[in-house]
This record gives C-alpha cells, sequence and structure tokens, in this order.
C-alpha cells in the first residue's frame, strides 16, 4: 500500500476504504477453501434465467425449477462414470502441480513425524508443514489443495498426494451435495382445492404528475468535452428587405426589390 500511495495516491485512497480481507488474499479466511472472489456464478445464472424472468411469478418459479432439476441431473450423469477420489477438476488440477513441484527441493527439518519439510527454489524457501497441512505461502490453507511446495515434500515421503487433499474437494462431498433432488410439482388441475379466497393482484398507485426521466449517469469528462463544442456562428439575413438579424414576424423595413 505504501508503494501504491507513492505511484496513485487516488487509488490508495479507494482501497483504503475496504477491509483488507474483502481484497487481500493474504487477509482471505481459510474456512472457505478458496482463494478468489468473483461473482461469475451469479453473472452466468443471471443470463441462463434471462427468458424466464419476464413470465408470471408462477410460471417463472416452475421453469427455473425445471432448469435446476436439468443441470442436477446432468451432473449426477457426469459423476456416475467418475471413479477416481478427486472430482475431475481437482485430478487435473493434482496432475499439473505434480509436474510443477519437480522443479523444487524438498528437505525434511528431522522432526520426529517426518512430516516437517523446508521447499526451496533458488534463492526462495519456504515451510511445509504435512501434518497441519500449511505452508508458508497459505495457499495450501486457502484452496485445501497442496500446493507446488508441499507436492515436492509428498513426492519427498512417497505418500499418495490425494491422501492431503481437502475432503470438500473429494468425490464423497460431491456425492452428499447432489445426494438430494428437486420434486416435481403436478400441473394447478391436479391441486387440492381450499375454501380460502383466492389473492388478488395488487392496486396499482399512479403518483401525480408526470413520471419521472432517469437520465444516465454522465461520465465526468463529458462536461469538459460540452465546452468545446462549436457554437453557430452565421447571421440570417431576411430576403424581403435584404437585412440581417430579424425574420418575417420582426421586419419593419421596405422591401429591397419593389418588383
Amino acid at each position: 500500500m505504501e508503494k501504491l500511495k507513492t505511484v496513485n495516491k487516488g487509488a490508495w485512497e479507494y482501497l483504503n476504504k475496504f477491509e483488507p480481507e474483502t481484497w487481500v488474499k493474504a487477509y482471505f479466511s481459510h474456512g472457505p477453501k478458496v482463494d478468489n472472489l468473483t461473482n461469475n456464478m451469479c453473472e452466468v445464472f443471471n443470463a441462463k434465467i434471462i427468458n424466464y424472468r419476464c413470465k408470471a411469478i408462477l410460471t417463472m418459479c416452475e421453469e427455473i425449477k425445471c432448469y435446476l432439476m436439468r443441470r442436477m441431473v446432468n451432473h449426477k450423469r457426469v459423476l456416475e462414470n467418475h471413479s477416481g477420489r478427486l472430482t475431475p477438476v481437482q485430478e487435473k488440477r493434482t496432475e499439473k502441480l505434480l509436474n510443477l513441484s519437480t522443479k523444487w527441493t524438498a528437505e525434511w527439518v528431522g522432526d520426529n513425524e517426518r512430516k516437517r519439510f523446508k521447499a526451496s527454489r533458488k534463492e526462495t524457501k519456504v515451510d511445509v508443514d504435512l501434518i497441519r497441512h500449511s505452508c508458508s505461502c497459505n495457499r495450501w490453507q486457502l484452496t485445501g489443495m497442496p500446493c507446488l511446495h508441499a507436492f515436492a515434500a509428498i513426492r519427498k515421503r512417497h505418500d499418495t498426494p490425494h491422501d492431503y487433499v481437502h475432503p470438500w474437494l473429494c468425490m464423497e462431498s460431491i456425492r452428499r451435495t447432489y445426494a438430494h433432488c428437486i420434486k416435481p410439482v403436478p400441473s394447478p388441475k391436479f391441486w387440492v382445492g381450499t375454501e380460502l379466497s383466492k389473492p388478488d393482484p395488487p392496486i396499482i398507485k399512479r403518483p401525480i404528475g408526470r413520471p419521472k426521466v432517469h437520465n444516465r449517469q454522465k461520465d465526468p469528462a463529458e462536461p469538459l468535452m460540452q465546452e468545446g463544442k462549436l457554437k453557430k456562428s452565421f447571421v440570417i439575413s431576411y430576403s424581403k428587405c435584404g437585412e440581417k438579424g430579424h425574420n418575417y414576424k420582426t421586419c419593419k423595413g421596405a422591401p429591397s426589390n419593389p418588383n
């Protein structure tokens, strides 16, 4: 932040308004097992239901429910054919990290459990604890997946990498997630009738006067750009008298051509 302040004080003041836990990876909580903040899931879901939102409430809810039901069924079919301990995405990630970990050297530090290592590469050195599932780089604690340094220590011990992955990233947790199903809802003609009165739609109250026009939010640079617009620099002359600066209604002069 001190370096940022010397580069751009405005950016420093803006970021200083937020708590470090909301945008600095070093302050992220180790509970969620995720190392990034993104709203991609919300944007994807919003794009999927854009055709449902304009419909009546019951119809909208029913179509969104059917969409979620189809999506869960497709995921279940894919997961049924997977026999590994980790999910398909985490398996690919594990293989990639194992290959990259060959560039790091792990050395046992002499603890009784033989699970404390120093991983080094050139001038960088980190502390890896295979018992606590932690590394001084903080990536293992954030993601639940061993980092490059941890994989180097795991290879040194000839252990199975899958034993050090957090349970939330394993197939057992995924199967528990998809253990339930969305039950179908019969159409209204099969609903059980009641003696209660049907709900009426809300009364629409129109405010007095013309509706307010919500103008778009202008860019701060627009007023400066409008100052440079060309102003009217020509003068209109009336063809009857030939004089300038007036028109037919304000003309008091005699015609320039009597004919």
